[in-house]
């Protein structure tokens, strides 16, 4: 008969845990001990991404699908068809409702519906004081005022946009209308201060060469409204004529004593200078002419060879010279003497 073994005393209860030492063994140890409940926070980190993902691209579909309705909406051609579109999808837009509302009433304006377009801008005003389409829609409102007649409403509308909203394009052409209000209204100068103001404000621009052509207009009309343009244009105008007058019909202005002497005294020295050379001019010839009988002499007295009579020829033949030069001389002389006294006048 086979022994029966003998069982091993049980010892686990000697054995002694080893304790993680470091943080990662803790970690590890952690992890090992509540597994399921970080699996579980992972998988629900998971779906939110997923939910998180598909609601983002769910509100981008959409925001695509506003958009291409407001797209078509403004591009429709019929005001009437493009207003309907408009109050269909005006109170999904989100961001883009303010806009939407202030096109509605732009498009009720166009399709002559003024009731509605009063309704959107005042909407616009109440729901969305902030929104930058609030100075157009005040806008809005005063041309509805001065399309039913109401010039002060219209007159008031158009002055807010263009004191509170200045830098504002709509602003900076406000006062060309607050004119014509005021030009309707018979205050026809405050009109004309409002068209300069809008030159001022606006230059260059469409709108400013517009209140320009009002004030031509109301200059033709009412010339007594520019005195003082009128006064500098006239004097203008005479100023140029009297320069004309004075460049045409200049007089000389008299000569002075200085001058006068200045010209005797030129003329005295021309006068000098003229007789100085028909003086020499004479001379030189009554110089030739003794030259030409002495040398005739000479030869005479050569060809004789010391003859006796022809022994005078040479000094007779000077003196018949002297006596040409003398009466050559006199007539130099008499002339001048002559011209003495006209000089001296």
């Amino acid at each position: 008969m086979a022994r029966p073994r003998k069982k091993k005393p049980a010892v686990d209860h000697l054995l002694i845990t080893e304790e993680p030492q470091t943080e990662w063994q803790k970690a590890l140890a952690h992890l090992e001990e509540n597994y399921k409940l970080y699996v579980g926070g992972a998988v629900f980190l998971i779906l939110c991404v997923v939910i998180g993902s598909l609601i983002r691209v769910s509100a981008v579909v959409k925001e695509r699908e506003i958009n291409t309705l407001y797209a078509e909406a403004a591009l429709t051609e019929d005001p009437l068809e493009r207003l309907e579109k408009y109050k269909g999808i005006v109170d999904s837009l989100g961001r883009w409702t303010p806009e939407a509302v202030y096109r509605m009433g732009e498009t009720a304006i166009e399709a002559e519906r003024y009731e509605e377009a009063e309704a959107a801008f005042n909407r616009l005003l109440n729901e969305y004081p902030d929104s930058e389409y609030v100075p157009n829609a005040v806008d809005g409102l005063a041309f509805l005022a001065w399309n039913r007649g109401d010039l002060e409403a219209a007159l008031t509308g158009f002055e807010r946009v263009a004191q509170e909203w200045p830098e504002t394009l709509v602003g900076r052409r406000k006062h060309y209308d607050v004119g014509r209000i005021l030009e309707e209204m018979e205050r026809l100068e405050e009109a004309i201060a409002a068209y300069e103001k809008q030159i001022e404000v606006f230059p260059e621009s469409m709108i400013a060469r517009r209140s320009q052509q009002a004030l031509d207009v109301l200059k033709e009309e009412h010339p007594d409204l520019f005195p003082e343009e009128e006064d500098e244009e006239y004097l203008e105008d005479l100023d140029m004529e009297e320069d004309a007058g004075e460049d045409e019909f200049a007089t000389p202005e008299p000569m002075q004593d200085a001058d006068a002497e200045e010209v005797e005294e030129a003329a005295a020295e021309t006068v000098d200078d003229e007789d100085e050379s028909a003086d020499s001019a004479v001379a030189e010839d009554v110089v030739e002419d003794a030259t030409d009988g002495a040398d005739t002499a000479a030869q005479q007295t050569d060809e004789t060879n010391g003859a006796a009579e022809n022994v005078d020829a040479p000094e007779e033949a000077a003196a018949d010279a002297g006596e040409e030069i003398e009466p050559a001389v006199d007539e130099l002389e008499t002339p001048a003497a002559e011209e003495t006294p006209a000089q001296e006048e």
